[in-house]
C-alpha cells in the first residue's frame, strides 16, 4: 500500500504539471494508477492528501471534493470516454473549493487561486497551505470505543481516521503520513476480532511507536522551518547549545538540517527522507563531535537516522559557558566585510538562554534583528541610531534572560505556587494583565514543541506589554 500510496500521490502533482506536459500526460498518469489501485484506495489517498490541504473542512465537506477525483477517475478512465472528459472534471474540482459557501474559500491564498483563469487555478490550489498552527492531537480512544467505531462500519471508520490524522499532521509528506494512518487503521483489524485483545493492541502500538515518534517530530520541525522567520538563527543556537559547540560549527549544522527540511516539509511526496537524514545523521555524529558529547549522546547516534534525531530531540541541552562573550552593539553589525557579525551576536546570546524553546527564541531574535538592521538602513547616522536603540535592544535580551528563567521554573513548580511567583516578579503599571500574559506563555511556550505561530504571536505581545510597561 506504501508503494501505491507514493505512486498515485505523483499522479496528484501531475496536476500541476500540465501547463508544460499537456492534459494528456496527465490523465494518463492518473488512469494508469487508478487502474493499479482500485476505487478505495484511490478514495484513501485523496482524502489524506486534501484532509492536509483543508483542514479546517469537515470530513463531508472534504470528502466532496474526493469523491469528484473519484468521478473524473471513474469517468474519464474508461475506453469509450469523452476526449473532453479530463478537462470538464477537472474544472469542476478547481471550482470546488471557490464556491461563495465553501469553507474553504476563506483562505487568503484560495481566493487568490479562484481569482486566476480556470486552466490555472488547480495548479495554484495545490501551491496552497494554511498558516495557522497545529490542530489539538487525537484523544486516544479506549480499545473498546475503537473497536466499536471499527466494526460499526470499517470503511467509513478508516476514512473518517484518515482525515483527522491527515489534517493534524498537514506538513509531513502525505506519503510518510498515509503509512502512519493505515498501520493503526490495521491494529483495529486485527485487534478487535474475533474479540478484543489487549494484547495485540499492546504489540501493535510497541512495534509502531518509532514511527509514530518521527512523524510527531516531524511534523513540529517542519511547522517551525515553514512559520518562523529566520529559523535558521534560532537553529544555529539550539545546536550551539546543545552540541557546545561554536557559531560556525553549529551554522553549518543548521544549514544542512534546514535545507532537509526545505526539501519535503509541505510537500505531498516524501522525496529523499531517509536519504536526508541519513546524511545530517552523519552530520551531528560525527567524531569530532561524539569524541566530547556524554554516553546518552552517543547511545543516540549507535540508532537508525530517524532514531538518532528523535533520541537526541529527546535529550536535554544545556546553556554555552559564559566565556563565549557577546559582543558589543555597534556599526560591525552593519559591515558587508563582516557579514556574519549579527548572526553570531545572536548566537551568542541564544546559547545562553537553553531553556527557551525555538519559536520564543526565534522570535526575540527576530526583534533584535529588525531593530538592527533598521538602523543599518538609515542613511543619516548609522552609529547615532544604534547608540539609540541601545537600550532597547539590551531590554529586549533582558526579557529574554526573564523567558529562561520562567520557562526553568515552569517545570520545577507547581502551577498555583508558579503563578504566584510570577504575579510577585511583576510589577508596575497593568501588573495584573501582565502577569495573566507570563503564565500563559509559560504555559503554552515553555513545552520544548511547542506550537510556533501560536508562541510567536503571545511573545510579540509580552515584548509590546512590557515595553508599554516601562516606556
Amino acid at each position: 500500500m506504501r508503494t501505491l500510496a507514493l505512486s498515485f500521490i505523483s499522479a496528484i502533482i501531475v496536476l500541476s504539471m500540465t501547463a508544460n506536459k499537456g492534459k494528456n500526460y496527465a490523465q494518463g498518469y492518473i488512469c494508469e494508477e487508478w487502474n493499479v489501485i482500485g476505487k478505495n484506495n484511490f478514495r484513501i489517498i485523496v482524502l489524506a492528501i486534501y484532509s492536509q490541504k483543508f483542514p479546517n473542512g469537515t470530513f463531508e465537506e472534504v470528502s466532496s471534493v474526493v469523491n469528484e477525483f473519484a468521478k473524473l477517475a471513474e469517468d474519464c478512465c474508461q475506453n469509450e470516454a469523452d476526449p473532453d472528459c479530463f478537462d470538464k472534471e477537472e474544472s469542476v474540482i478547481a471550482q470546488k473549493p471557490c464556491k461563495k459557501d465553501s469553507p474553504l474559500h476563506s483562505n487568503q491564498g484560495i481566493e487568490q487561486c479562484c481569482a486566476r483563469e480556470v486552466e490555472e487555478r488547480t495548479p495554484c490550489l495545490l501551491k496552497v497551505h494554511y498558516s495557522e498552527d497545529q490542530l489539538p492531537s487525537l484523544l486516544e480512544l479506549s480499545h473498546e470505543e475503537i473497536c466499536a467505531q471499527y466494526e460499526h462500519d470499517p470503511s467509513d471508520y478508516t476514512l473518517r481516521y484518515v482525515h483527522e490524522f491527515a489534517r493534524r499532521h498537514r506538513s509531513v509528506p502525505a506519503g510518510l503520513l498515509l503509512n502512519v494512518t493505515l498501520n493503526l487503521v490495521r491494529m483495529a483489524k486485527n485487534c478487535c476480532s474475533p474479540k478484543i485483545s489487549t494484547s495485540c493492541f499492546l504489540q501493535e502500538k510497541y512495534q509502531q511507536r518509532s514511527l509514530t515518534t518521527f512523524l510527531r517530530f516531524l511534523t513540529y520541525v517542519c511547522y517551525n522551518n515553514v512559520y518562523l522567520k529566520f529559523h535558521k538563527t534560532g537553529l544555529a543556537s539550539y545546536y550551539g547549545s546543545l552540541l557546545q559547540v561554536q557559531f560556525e560549527e553549529a551554522s553549518k549544522i543548521a544549514q544542512h538540517f534546514q535545507s532537509a527540511l526545505t526539501k519535503f516539509c509541505f510537500q505531498t511526496r516524501p522525496k529523499y527522507i531517509i536519504e536526508e537524514f541519513t546524511s545530517f545523521q552523519k552530520v551531528l555524529c560525527k567524531e569530532s563531535i561524539l569524541s566530547s558529547m556524554p554516553e546518552e549522546f552517543k547511545i543516540c547516534c549507535s540508532k537508525a537516522p530517524l532514531d538518532t534525531l528523535t533520541c537526541v530531540d529527546n535529550l536535554k541541552i544545556r546553556p554555552q559557558a559564559s566565556g563565549n562573550m557577546t559582543q558589543v552593539i555597534g556599526t560591525q553589525f552593519c559591515e558587508k566585510t563582516q557579514p556574519d557579525s549579527l548572526d553570531r551576536h545572536l548566537f551568542q546570546i541564544g546559547v545562553k538562554h537553553a531553556s527557551v524553546p525555538l519559536p520564543v527564541l526565534t522570535t526575540i531574535q527576530d526583534q533584535m534583528r529588525s531593530t538592527v538592521e533598521a538602523c543599518c538602513s538609515d542613511t543619516n547616522d548609522t552609529k547615532a541610531c544604534l547608540e539609540e536603540k541601545k537600550n532597547k535592544l539590551e531590554k529586549t535580551e533582558a526579557l529574554l534572560t526573564k523567558i529562561d528563567g520562567f520557562c526553568s521554573q515552569y517545570f520545577k513548580t507547581e502551577l498555583p505556587a508558579f503563578k504566584t511567583m510570577v504575579e510577585r516578579e511583576v510589577q508596575g503599571e497593568g501588573a495584573e494583565k501582565r502577569a495573566r500574559a507570563w503564565v500563559e506563555l509559560a504555559t503554552s511556550c515553555c513545552l520544548q514543541h511547542s506550537p510556533a505561530l501560536a508562541c510567536q504571536k503571545l511573545t510579540e505581545a509580552i515584548i509590546k506589554s512590557e515595553d508599554d510597561a516601562t516606556s
